[in-house]
């Protein structure tokens, strides 16, 4: 949850109440007892749909809230059944089927009559189910029930359609068009957010690392700028890849410079994590392939390196200032260290001091 809430920001209303909204309306529109949706792994899924599993992103009515996030294959149920076969099923004798599994219809505490579900469809491809149980004021779904719940799908599908390309045009606008990170912009908003929430606590953490390519400009001398822009967008996928197990933010800060924000890390683990990316970069085989027609593959090693400064808000951020300055605070404070390790050989990674002191007085861990 962490993790989402530092890289998830929508405007208006937030995806989960949003969906909430659209199964409850489902529920109006064919009165049931129970309803749930229920999507797949965008990134995971194969083309052989009855090979997916399903996950319960909204349950209301008399789904339990324990149901959510729980798995389903198309082989449990009919939930899994109707998004595997892609059409819509109205089961009006249950019997011994079973609308989600039977684990999960063991947790509902309540006898499933009936089911009627629909196939969520978004850009032409089968990508859930919306499900109701048990109707309500009838003793079963009945043909029209059948077609506004079909209408319904459309109608929810469409919403869902509406909802991504909205989220996809808000997350090009804050990408980074070279590199894909995300870029300043969004940086020091998420930067401010996160400085004003642990205002407001004396819990929680974060540390900022300020990281600057060095060398880049003789890859650009030498090889051209294309070359230079392999190197950066290679450089953001080692940050993306050492990153993947932290809560982080990792940012294209401008030219050859980078941030990352990190949470719930001290000065201890923020400067190991910088060490690992700094060693990541020094590893490195740069360009191994050809970037275009005629070009060689030029296999660099040894020539870009990476240095970079850490900052904590605990350790390095007066925190009886304005949130607005403890901001500036733990940026200069960053960007010091930054100067720092680029004065002392580049290479290496250097803690800001607690202190005022300058930054040639900063804790530094030089290169092995």
């Amino acid at each position: 949850m962490e993790r989402h809430r530092l890289l998830d920001e929508t405007s208006g209303t937030p995806p989960d109440r949003f969906l909430i909204t659209l199964v409850n309306r489902a529920l109006e529109f064919v009165p049931a007892q129970a309803g749930a949706l229920l999507l797949d792994d965008p990134v995971s899924k194969e083309d052989d749909r009855s090979r997916n599993e399903l996950a319960i992103i909204v349950a209301a009515g008399d789904v339990k809230d324990s149901a959510v996030g729980r798995k389903v294959r198309p082989v449990d149920g009919i939930a899994g059944f109707v998004y595997a076969r892609g059409e819509r099923t109205c089961v009006n004798e249950v019997g011994g089927a079973h609308a989600f599994s039977r684990e999960i219809d063991s947790l509902l505490e309540m006898p499933i009559t009936n089911v009627l579900a629909v196939p969520v469809v978004i850009e032409n491809h089968v990508c859930g189910s919306l499900i109701l149980l048990n109707r309500q004021g009838e003793p079963a779904f009945t043909p029209r029930d059948e077609r506004l719940m079909e209408l319904f799908g459309d109608t929810l599908s469409l919403a869902l359609q509406n909802l991504l390309d909205e989220r996809r045009a808000r997350e090009v606008a804050r990408r980074d068009s070279l590199t894909s990170l995300y870029n300043d912009r969004y940086f020091h908003r998420k930067l401010q957010r996160e400085i004003d929430r642990l205002g407001e606590t004396k819990d929680g953490e974060l540390a900022l690392l300020f990281l600057d390519c060095d060398h880049l400009k003789r890859v650009n001398d030498l090889h051209g700028h294309l070359a230079g822009s392999q190197v950066l967008r290679e450089v953001s996928f080692i940050l993306q890849r050492t990153l993947a197990e932290t809560v982080s933010l990792a940012c294209r800060y401008g030219g050859d410079e980078f941030t990352v924000i990190l949470l719930d890390a001290d000065l201890s683990a923020a400067v190991a994590i910088a060490e690992k990316i700094r060693k990541a970069i020094d590893d490195w085989t740069f360009l191994p392939m050809s970037i275009g027609p005629g070009e060689p593959a030029l296999n660099l090693k040894n020539v870009v390196t990476m240095s970079v400064g850490v900052a904590t808000y605990r350790a390095h951020v007066d925190t009886s200032l304005p949130t607005a300055e403890q901001k500036n605070q733990i940026l200069k404070k960053a960007d010091s260290a930054l100067y720092a390790a680029k004065t002392k050989g580049k290479n290496c990674v250097v803690a800001a001091e607690a202190s005022s002191a300058s930054p040639e007085g900063s804790s530094v861990i030089l290169k092995t």
